[in-house]
């Protein structure tokens, strides 16, 4: 078994820290924002971001209709975004991390210290925050992202047999973080693996999924209740905080059964989203969800973010610069070229 070592990134690291040059255009219609976008966040309901294809960081204070696009010296794309008030983190392909301190006017990049892909970036607070990624992947920080320590995973993961003689517990690729509170949090990955800490990611513990499939998104209420989702239709509840959880009945076009690929539950309401213009939403706080009637043509989309407000309103990203604004059990193309 591989042993993980646990670090802390030295301090004079980011003497070598240099800025991260953004090419910024002018604001465009969302009609003309045409690359993938993986994630997004929203300070309000009208101001915004989110990342795609390239290198791009998209940015709006008019509820999504016209985006400022910011180009990064790379063609890595972003995959993730995390956002506290005017603080922004965005991350991505190769360990790359960039922080904007005031509302992405100027941004540097953050040494992560690896060079794997980080698939998720999530703070609870200005200077609080996580990191996962590729085969095993965990990264925390307590000073806004000036310095990132690897964390090791617990080395009794269990994992299906047939998997455990060819994976090490280590190496399970981690898709998706959700704090509940500054102590408490979640993450999820490869083989149904969720893993729980209740000291603010330094320690983690296995909590038993009861499925084998890739998990891609987790959301949290509160430390009792939270969601999963992933491949195959997967939805998982919990109400005590992850010592049981259980698979929700989803529906699923007529004759399919898709991934999902994120999911979000503020109030009242929640949103589900994934392959082939799957759109799942909850009017009693997730705890029954119905497929929404997208049109034809939105077939032939993914949806890869959502966020959501406790009023129920929020937005949805996907492939092809596809942006939906969420209004309690209604969405809202924001281009009509989908």
């Amino acid at each position: 078994m591989k042993t993980r070592l646990v670090y802390l990134l030295a301090s004079f690291i980011m003497l070598l820290s240099l800025p991260l040059p953004l090419f910024a255009q002018a604001a465009v219609p969302a009609a003309e924002v045409r690359q993938n976008l993986f994630s997004v966040c929203f300070k309000n309901a009208r101001e915004g971001w989110t990342v795609g294809d390239l290198g791009r960081i998209f940015h709006t204070i008019d509820g999504g209709q016209n985006w400022r696009i910011y180009s990064a010296n790379t063609k890595r794309p972003f995959v993730a975004i995390s956002c506290v008030g005017d603080k922004l983190w965005v991350a991505g392909q190769g360990g790359q991390i960039a922080f904007s301190p005031d509302g992405g006017l100027n941004w540097h990049m953050q040494p992560s210290g690896t060079n794997r892909n980080l698939l998720d970036i999530e703070f609870v607070n200005g200077q609080q925050g996580l990191a996962v990624g590729d085969f095993g992947t965990l990264l925390r920080t307590e000073d806004g992202g000036n310095t990132w320590t690897k964390i090791s995973l617990p080395e009794n993961i269990e994992l299906p047999p047939d998997i455990a003689e060819v994976v090490q517990p280590g190496d399970v690729i981690l898709y998706t973080i959700a704090f509940a509170d500054e102590k408490h949090v979640w993450i999820a990955g490869e083989f149904g693996v969720i893993l729980f800490s209740q000291d603010g990611g330094l320690t983690w513990q296995q909590q038993k999924s009861g499925v084998e499939t890739t998990l891609f998104g987790v959301t949290a209420l509160d430390h009792q209740h939270a969601w999963v989702v992933g491949m195959e239709g997967v939805m998982l509840v919990t109400e005590d905080g992850g010592a049981t959880w259980v698979k929700q009945s989803v529906p699923m076009p007529k004759g399919f059964v898709l991934p999902i690929y994120d999911v979000a539950v503020r109030g009242l309401f929640g949103w589900a989203v994934g392959n082939s213009g799957l759109l799942l939403y909850s009017q009693d706080a997730g705890k029954t969800w119905k497929l929404y009637d997208i049109p034809v043509r939105m077939a032939g989309s993914w949806f890869r973010g959502v966020t959501l407000f406790p009023d129920g309103r929020g937005y949805v990203v996907g492939s092809r610069g596809l942006v939906l604004s969420l209004d309690r059990d209604k969405m809202t193309p924001l281009k009509e070229n989908y």
